[in-house]
């Protein structure tokens, strides 16, 4: 797609000095919640072989405590009573009764081993992806950006490109904006939106910190496929100026030493300094600060832990003074 070069017949062009590329910009990667580290932890193909684990370590505890040589306890002879006693050791609580039985204490042993094992893992890992829960994958060319369904958001100058029969597409997911402030601050914060930027303008917002997360870190990436035209940067003369050509020749050289490049490089470093948002890089191996508010997602669940207990807890009440009653 281009963009028609302005004309007009008392004004003269001079040559290219710098080439500037306009281009769509797309949430970078997305933090995961931290409250969905949980399940992260193990696959959805390791969570039923857990599942399945306990139902066949149930059964087995039920079938040994039945029909053993020995008595043993009734908590050990019903398929409740002993998958709550394989939870509590899953969970490292306290069961009410060791079992009697050599072979079910035999039994009772391994799943205990596999419990300690499983907990050392599963806590290591809990514990690193609340430190950092990672992040998601983001949009990595423009057929995924049209099948995410977030709207396109581009200024008001740049609407007369998308015509009819050219950038359909771009046209159908355009948002209709009331302020395209607005509408960028969204896509920077609320990344719902992907905003069509000029690469220097980018640059530009990137060195002024306002495309930068609280990492320090580019909140808006460009597509390397969502180039939308090439906009050569030129100076306007009069026609017929008889300084033209020296111009034109100043600006080839200027070009060709790379200077105009070197400038903008000096006017972007005192942006950076001015805007004092300069992010400090810190190694993999450093100290990391682990304070309770990366603990919110295990206090949550502990919570919500209580907050069952505490429904089994008036249930069985319940059920108890109903018994009691018909008795």
């Amino acid at each position: 797609m281009g963009t028609p070069i302005p004309f007009h017949p008392l004004l003269n062009l001079t040559s290219f000095y710098y080439m500037m590329t306009t281009r769509w910009y797309v949430p970078c990667s997305l933090k995961i919640p931290r409250w969905n580290s949980f399940f992260r932890i193990l696959s959805l193909e390791l969570w039923l072989v857990l599942i399945i684990s306990i139902l066949t370590a149930a059964i087995s505890t039920t079938l040994v405590g039945r029909y053993s040589c020995t008595s043993e306890w009734q908590v050990y002879k019903t398929l409740t009573s002993s998958l709550t006693n394989l939870w509590a050791v899953i969970l490292g609580v306290a069961v009410s009764t060791m079992p009697r039985a050599p072979s079910l204490r035999s039994l009772f042993l391994a799943w205990v081993c596999f419990s300690v094992a499983f907990s050392t893992v599963f806590q290591a890992f809990l514990t690193t992806f609340l430190v950092d829960s990672g992040y998601k994958t983001p949009i990595q060319n423009m057929d995924e950006l049209f099948a995410s369904g977030i709207k396109l958001v581009c200024q008001p100058a740049y609407y007369s490109s998308f015509k009819k029969g050219d950038g359909m597409k771009e046209k159908s997911a355009l948002a209709n904006c009331p302020s395209y402030v607005a509408c960028y601050r969204s896509a920077i914060y609320h990344k719902n939106a992907s905003v069509l930027f000029a690469e220097l303008d980018a640059e530009s917002k990137y060195a002024e910190g306002l495309m930068l997360d609280e990492n320090s870190e580019p909140s808006l990436c460009g597509l390397e496929d969502g180039v939308v035209f090439h906009n050569g940067v030129r100076m306007l003369m009069l026609h017929g100026d008889p300084l033209l050509k020296r111009v034109n020749e100043i600006i080839d050289r200027v070009v060709e030493a790379d200077l105009y490049n070197y400038w903008i490089s000096l006017k972007m470093h005192s942006r950076k300094l001015y805007s004092r948002k300069i992010g400090i890089v810190q190694p993999l191996d450093g100290y990391y600060s682990f304070n309770l508010y990366h603990m919110k997602p295990a206090f949550y669940l502990l919570l919500m832990g209580w907050f069952l207990s505490a429904l089994c807890f008036m249930f069985e009440l319940l059920c108890n003074r109903l018994l009691s009653r018909r008795v």
